[in-house]
């Protein structure tokens, strides 16, 4: 089973490449333009621009507290928000901040986080 993710991005062409990148990692992605159209209960992180145009991170961050789903903040400078992710990143660095958030999240709720089957090997 794969990880599943959304992502909350007010550029198009940028929230496509990171599906599409993200997908060829052996992810499950789905790009939201509203948190009206999100799927909470089939989400197991959000990652969220930081200065999203469409959703207000304040208001996204609430979301994901309230329904107990880990969020990244992306953004092209510093923000207060930790875990975040600094544009121009790697598929690898985007990752390891997903894994790492993950275990940390896991931890937080006593549970364990298994990588086995998250990643299709590299040929």
């Amino acid at each position: 089973m794969s990880l599943r993710v959304a992502i909350f991005e007010d550029d198009k062409d940028l929230a496509d490449i990171l599906k599409m990148r993200m997908e060829s990692s052996n992810f499950t992605v789905t790009e939201v333009f509203s948190l009206k159209e999100m799927y909470w209960d089939t989400t197991d992180i959000v990652l969220g621009d930081f200065r999203n145009k469409i959703v207000s991170f304040t208001e996204l961050s609430k979301e994901c507290k309230k329904n107990g789903i880990p969020l990244i903040a992306i953004s092209g400078a510093e923000t207060n928000h930790k875990p975040q992710l600094l544009k121009p990143f790697t598929i690898e660095e985007l990752q390891a901040i997903i894994i790492d958030t993950m275990k940390k999240s896991a931890k937080k709720k006593d549970e364990g986080f298994s990588l086995f089957g998250l990643f299709k090997k590299s040929s």
